[in-house]
């Protein structure tokens, strides 16, 4: 097959198949010898890495593949950039300042204090699941948690949580666009911005015991300015929203699609839920990609990459590359190397800040709804996104 006849990643066609359809195309760009320019209608084109290994040594090159210019395939207009996208978006040594600033919230220690808060809200959740009926999990229970707890993390009243979700689910859909490559919604995107300012001006000036408090207090000199807070409130709600729902809906789904998986979890919670999760999050990879741009001319793969080219690096491919993975195509919760997936990063500069509170949440959730209903499962197929940005079920029949 040519390279103009490999379906390009970047392309609606390529997403409109069924996730093993998409694993396919994947495995069929492994196999290339050199890793492939892809064209696009509207841009430079851009170089798509897909095996385990070359995503790695992008994602821990970060002078040779810089974050700089966006992490989206799209290029995104400078200003946008520089108020939606936060640290994501940023080299060293800002990003380092800003991270530092950020991930003391963060820690295992951290999501440890608000662990009882994650219970109680998942407890809720599942208590109002319908019982005997035929029920969308998405938006009943993978949507709530995730909103919710961040919610309550910066202090967002209760009264403006459910124009925060609104707005979220606006940003993450492309904005109403029928295929997304990006995270859309400008003006989503401003109203959250906005928003998130003048939460930080009024804790700045009436600090409360909140994520937001603290993130605009002054430490050692240094602050949160409120247009750093507000970059960073969108990263929160926007990544931290939706990687987290997606991963549930996920573990609903392919728990049900191999009851073996289910019943094996059910028997020993305890020894199984975190190779769970590690599995979901490989098998799924809920975020798919994330962009880099050479600031030099590079060889990589077996491709001579030159400066300001596009590198984008394919996770849902290097999740399941076939020489780490055995038998990448199957669902196992005791795979001995699950935890090796890239589903929050390569543990580069930009490893996932809230990987911590992820992990509790889904855990969390997880067995609230399996004690409270040990029969849920799912009962129809899952509805994809249209998006090569999230690797996400839009919606996904359920019953108890």
């Amino acid at each position: 097959m040519s390279n103009s006849a490999m379906i390009s990643p970047g392309t609606r066609a390529f997403w409109e198949r069924s996730h093993i359809g998409r694993l396919a195309l994947f495995e069929g760009l492994r196999a290339r010898p050199a890793i492939v320019f892809h064209t696009e209608a509207a841009g430079p084109g851009f170089w798509s890495v897909v095996g385990y290994d070359h995503v790695v040594a992008v994602s821990r090159n970060p002078e040779v593949f810089s974050s700089a210019k966006g992490f989206t395939i799209d290029d995104v207009p400078v200003e946008i950039l520089e108020f939606a996208m936060s640290m994501i978006a940023m080299d060293n040594p800002r990003h380092r300042e800003l991270r530092s600033l950020v991930q003391s919230a963060f820690t295992a220690a951290s999501v440890r204090g608000v662990a009882d808060r994650i219970r109680r809200d998942a407890a809720q959740i599942a208590a109002d699941v319908p019982q005997n009926a035929v029920f969308d999990f998405v938006s009943q229970v993978a949507n709530r948690l995730p909103v919710q707890v961040i919610c309550e993390l910066l202090g967002i009243p209760e009264s403006d949580r459910s124009t925060i979700v609104h707005l979220a689910g606006d940003v993450i859909s492309g904005g109403g666009q029928e295929f997304a490559t990006a995270p859309g919604g400008a003006a989503g995107l401003g109203q959250i911005y906005g928003y998130a300012m003048e939460l930080g001006e009024r804790r700045k000036a009436d600090p409360g015991d909140d994520l937001t408090s603290r993130l605009t207090a002054t430490v050692d000199g240094r602050s949160l300015t409120p247009a750093e807070f507000g970059s960073f409130v969108i990263l929160l709600i926007t990544a931290g929203f939706e990687t987290t729902r997606q991963a549930l809906a996920w573990a609903l789904h392919l728990l049900s699609a191999h009851p073996d998986q289910m019943q094996l979890l059910q028997t020993d919670f305890a020894g199984h839920i975190e190779g769970t999760i590690d599995e979901v999050i490989r098998y799924a990879s809920p975020v798919p990609y994330m962009r880099r741009t050479a600031t030099v001319d590079t060889d990589l793969g077996g491709a001579h990459i030159r400066t300001g080219d596009k590198v984008v690096m394919w996770y849902l491919s290097a999740n399941h590359d076939e020489s780490v993975f055995a038998d990448p195509g199957r669902f196992d919760i005791t795979r001995p190397n699950a935890g090796k997936h890239l589903g929050f990063g390569a543990k580069d500069i930009h490893h996932c800040l809230g990987v911590n509170l992820a992990r509790a949440e889904l855990r969390v959730m997880l067995e609230e709804l399996l004690t409270a209903h040990p029969g849920i499962c799912a009962v129809g197929e899952p509805e994809l996104l249209l998006s090569a940005f999230v690797s996400g079920i839009g919606a996904l029949p359920a019953h108890t």
